[in-house]
């Protein structure tokens, strides 16, 4: 069977590892040029029926590679006629990172049991695969497909958590440029909370050629360039150092997706990491500002029926009552805007009027 996407050359015997059938029907027609319907079948039962049998850890290790494996089966079974789509189709979220965690199992297990039959193999494997993916991901951030990319940017990060952290931001950023804010709430929640953005480190060094800062994926690769002369000044920076940035993104997302409760309390914590941010500033008051005025939307309906009910006292008291609630259930939230940003003009109009409204003069004459 030819390479495919997703490497043949795993396809290596482990007879030594197991006798069973059904891990010797697997590596044959595993190693096939040409793979029939009946041959899937076949696969199929005997990954099945292999999951039940195996016993010994080796052969656990083994069966759960092939079963995980068996979408590439699929594609090399349908021959020249294969398309782009199909090929696609195995870079869906769950095989991918199913694929990536059978790979580490493997290679853990060969370490621990001593007997290195796969590992090199498997290495070179899951680097060609990462490669691949990322190369197809910014071929279309390049196309402007940004959506395409951000979930193959994701799909990189989770074949390999550990080392693809700057995938999942990648994936962040890409979906905000492509406008599906509900993605990019989900995905920057999630980066938030990565280890890669708390504990994680990026490098940086100066390319001698061009005088530009350039990021590395590593510190050996960045090792590596230094030790052959084309860069220099190595800097490291701890990636927390930019967490303020990804939670006021993220409050900015929640604003943008109408959860006003999530972005005060995410505004409030990007404030704690960054109480002199400006943006941020900007970005509370207004949540509490706007949060505020919703509140009042039916104040010019209620001012109007006061107006009409002069004649009524029942009915007049009640809607005097009812305006003054209202503006009670707002003031909180203009309060809370007051104490970011005691200069708005708007704001200090509102919140004073709110205060005469409600009956708290001496509040009110605070207001300057």
């Amino acid at each position: 069977m030819k390479k495919l996407i997703l490497s043949a050359t795993l396809l290596l015997s482990v007879a030594t590892f197991a006798q069973k059938d059904e891990l010797k029907t697997l590596k044959k027609i595993y190693s096939k040029n040409t793979i029939s319907e009946k041959d899937l079948q076949e696969y199929k039962s005997a990954s099945d029926a292999l999951e039940t049998l195996a016993t010994e850890e080796g052969d656990k290790v083994y069966a759960k590679f092939y079963k995980v494996m068996y979408p590439t089966v699929v594609l090399a079974s349908k021959g020249p006629k294969a398309t782009m789509q199909d090929q696609m189709s195995l870079y869906k979220p769950d095989f991918i990172k199913s694929y990536g965690e059978v790979i580490n199992e493997t290679i853990e297990f060969e370490k621990k049991s001593g007997k290195k039959i796969y590992t090199d193999e498997l290495i070179e494997e899951k680097a060609e695969f990462k490669k691949g993916i990322s190369a197809l991901a910014m071929n279309l951030n390049s196309s402007s497909k940004f959506k395409e990319a951000s979930a193959l940017f994701y799909s990189l990060y989770t074949f390999d958590p550990k080392n693809e952290g700057k995938s999942l931001k990648n994936a962040c950023i890409l979906a905000v440029q492509a406008e599906d804010y509900v993605l990019a709430q989900k995905l920057y929640e999630e980066y938030t909370k990565s280890d890669y953005l708390n504990s994680g480190t990026t490098y940086y060094a100066i390319n001698k050629a061009s005088g530009s800062e350039e990021e590395f994926d590593s510190k050996e690769q960045r090792t590596q360039y230094i030790t052959l002369g084309s860069h220099e000044k190595p800097r490291d920076v701890k990636n927390v150092t930019k967490k303020a940035d990804a939670i006021k993104l993220l409050a900015m997302l929640y604003s943008q997706n109408k959860d006003m409760e999530k972005a005060k309390v995410t505004y409030a914590e990007a404030r704690k990491l960054a109480p002199n941010d400006q943006e941020i500033k900007n970005g509370e008051f207004q949540i509490y500002y706007n949060s505020g005025y919703s509140l009042l939307a039916d104040e010019e309906k209620i001012v109007n029926e006061i107006n009409g009910s002069r004649d009524n006292p029942k009915k007049y008291d009640e809607l005097v009552a009812k305006r003054k609630e209202m503006f009670a259930r707002a003031i909180p939230d203009f309060e809370k805007a007051y104490s970011i940003d005691s200069s708005n003009e708007s704001l200090k109009t509102i919140l004073k009027m709110a205060y005469e409204i409600t009956g708290q003069t001496e509040k009110a004459k605070t207001i300057k």
